[in-house]
């Protein structure tokens, strides 16, 4: 729990019962009397919360006991006191709390005679071992009961009773305890929402609260699987590089010849030879494909005759007001329609497409030096995140204008089903869209460029590989 939820774990302890924290008590109190370690094997069934309790003595017992530390080592002398010394070097040079040592990794593996006399000798050791209180858990109350036997046969009798007797949490609080965990684990607020309630399970029906939350977890994970599952929707990749070059240009040889604007894997990675993340992809070449394909992953350029239009009716004020003085007219959403349905990513999204890019029209005497002039001015800084959203704006009239329907536009914000966060995204039929853009300032479909394109388009498609989870970090 430590390890899936964080130090918020600590919001979902419990203290043991009443006879449970007395044992541990006296253990400690012997530990310091006696001038030795202790070992004690831990008896309950499977989900009763051993391996909790041990991991969180500190928190039961702050002025006792040291954050516990798992030996998953062989039992031995040096080991053993290897990991006691492991738990001691961030800590005061006159620290003198114990050092729990759970050893969790020995279930129904008993301690030989030699690992018994092992485990005797380190807790008679000076420095760290007689500090040390070494807890065994175990599932089998016979095993348990001869080990214990066992090892107070070699090292004498116990001040407390062996095997301890671990009782979990109290029935009436399973429920709350099971809310916690929920909602912690899962980083939701209302279980109810959800379709799971742990208060519709009964804890008398459940032989320990690990069952219990086993069950209701395995509930509430097919429930919210069922939850995704009804709103996850195909994704669609556009990345679409909006620069002064009026026709496709070197995008032509990055992707298919026969499937309008699809990429290349293999033209991506020739293009690309020394960057590292042609390196990282020439090492996943077929999750690369595999990405393409099911992402229907394409790429177009965006003229000025297409984003001064846009820009001038839905772009930021401080450039609507930069185009009026450049004389760049506003002509309404029609003519933005129009500029759009001659584009090859307009045919992308009207469906009108055709078998390679096409070039059509001349380019403006107005847009293009007015575009230039905002490339010379820059597009960092965030400033095109607000052109993006400008452009969806001009997409959305478009769509409209042509029938097509769409939905959910949003710009710049997550998709909820998966952890991404593209420029713009918008429904169409069954399919979520996502549209990455790029401002570039100058010609930058040349043929000189093909390298950074290629590169920038690989960086986008290793992001959507890790995020949809294909590939880890």
């Amino acid at each position: 729990m430590i390890e899936h939820v964080g130090p918020e774990v600590a919001r979902l302890v419990v203290a043991p019962p009443k006879e449970t924290s007395e044992t541990f008590e006296t253990a400690a109190q012997s530990i310091h009397a006696r001038g030795e370690g202790l070992f004690v094997p831990l008896y309950a069934i499977s989900g009763t919360g051993k391996t909790t309790l041990a991991n969180s003595l500190r928190s039961f017992f702050p002025g006792s006991f040291t954050p516990t530390v798992s030996h998953l080592r062989e039992v031995t002398f040096d080991a053993l006191r290897e990991t006691a010394l492991e738990a001691t070097r961030s800590s005061a040079a006159n620290e003198n709390k114990i050092i729990p040592i759970n050893v969790d990794h020995r279930e129904s593996d008993p301690a030989s005679s030699t690992e018994l006399a092992a485990i005797k000798r380190f807790l008679r050791e000076p420095t760290v071992g007689r500090r040390t209180l070494i807890l065994w858990p175990e599932t089998t109350e016979v095993v348990a009961v001869d080990m214990s036997r066992n090892y107070e046969a070699i090292a004498g009798r116990s001040p407390i009773r062996l095997p301890a007797n671990v009782e979990g949490p109290l029935r009436e609080t399973w429920v709350s305890i099971a809310t916690h965990t929920l909602q912690l684990s899962n980083d939701v607020e209302s279980l109810e929402l959800m379709g799971v309630d742990p208060k519709d399970y009964d804890p008398a029906e459940f032989r320990s609260i690990g069952e219990y939350l086993r069950q209701i977890s395995d509930d509430f994970t097919q429930q919210r699987l069922k939850l995704l599952r009804a709103t996850r929707k195909p994704l669609r990749l556009a990345v679409v590089i909006v620069s002064s070059s009026e026709n496709a240009g070197v995008l032509m040889h990055l992707t298919n010849s026969s499937k309008f604007g699809l990429l290349d894997s293999n033209a991506l990675l020739d293009a690309t030879k020394s960057s590292v993340v042609g390196r990282w992809w020439r090492d996943h070449r077929g999750l690369l494909t595999q990405m393409i394909v099911q992402l229907d992953a394409r790429v177009f350029g965006m003229p000025p005759a297409v984003s001064i239009p846009i820009l001038r009716r839905f772009g930021p004020a401080d450039v609507q007001k930069d185009l009026e003085s450049l004389g760049v007219r506003d002509h309404g959403t029609t003519s933005i329609s129009k500029a759009l349905r001659r584009s090859d990513f307009g045919k992308y999204l009207n469906g009108t497409v055709t078998p390679t890019y096409e070039t059509r029209g001349t380019p403006s005497a107005v847009s293009s030096p007015a575009f230039q002039l905002l490339g010379e001015r820059g597009f960092t800084a965030g400033k095109d995140k607000e052109l993006n959203k400008a452009v969806l704006e001009g997409i959305k009239a478009f769509l409209a204008e042509d029938e097509v329907a769409a939905s959910d536009f949003v710009a710049e914000n997550g998709l909820g089903f998966v952890p991404l966060i593209p420029d713009n995204s918008f429904t169409m039929g069954d399919d979520c869209v996502c549209v990455e853009y790029t401002w570039r300032k100058g010609e930058f479909l040349a043929n000189g460029k093909r390298g950074d394109i290629a590169a920038y388009i690989l960086q986008k498609l290793q992001n959507y590989a890790r995020e949809l989870g294909y590939a880890a970090e």
